[in-house]
């Protein structure tokens, strides 16, 4: 098994950034590595959706079950790969006023891991940093949004 993780601290309040990193459908129209993203129904787990990513052919989606939720603490998600499957999951904590620690950790299980590790492991770590600024950003927008029609 492949596993690592990535975490940062970003600004603002952990309702606002929690409720923009499950609403998944909208993932791709914020997350700078996602060509495009859908789901249906809940963000509960055993609903599912799927995900297309940079330089794959549009017509090749990659589908991910959410496998568990803790309100405002976590989500996880698992994504069949060559011979094995992948989970994710996804950490929020608050760490002081208007602060939020969020965190992704990756498993890649089975005899995939290695060719994973060789060709996406470095950019896959190095874009969550990118998905963390742009979770942080789409989630002020929203809450800016949502103060203003008020």
């Amino acid at each position: 098994m492949l596993a690592f993780s990535e975490s940062a601290t970003i600004n603002g309040e952990l309702s606002s950034i929690w409720q923009t990193a499950i609403d998944a459908a909208s993932w791709s129209a914020w997350d700078p590595h996602l060509v495009d993203s859908g789901f249906e129904g809940p963000f509960a787990p055993g609903s599912s959706g799927w995900t297309i990513l940079p330089n794959t052919p549009k017509s090749t989606k990659g589908p991910f079950t959410v496998t568990k939720v803790e309100h405002e603490r976590s989500y996880a998600t698992e994504s069949a790969m060559p011979f094995g499957k992948m989970c994710i999951t996804a950490t929020f904590e608050p760490v002081g006023a208007g602060q939020v620690r969020v965190g992704k950790s990756v498993q890649v299980h089975g005899p995939f891991g290695p060719v994973f590790r060789l060709f996406w492991l470095k950019s896959m770590r190095r874009d969550m940093h990118h998905t963390f600024a742009a979770l942080a950003q789409e989630a002020q927008r929203r809450a800016a949004e949502a103060g203003s029609n008020r």
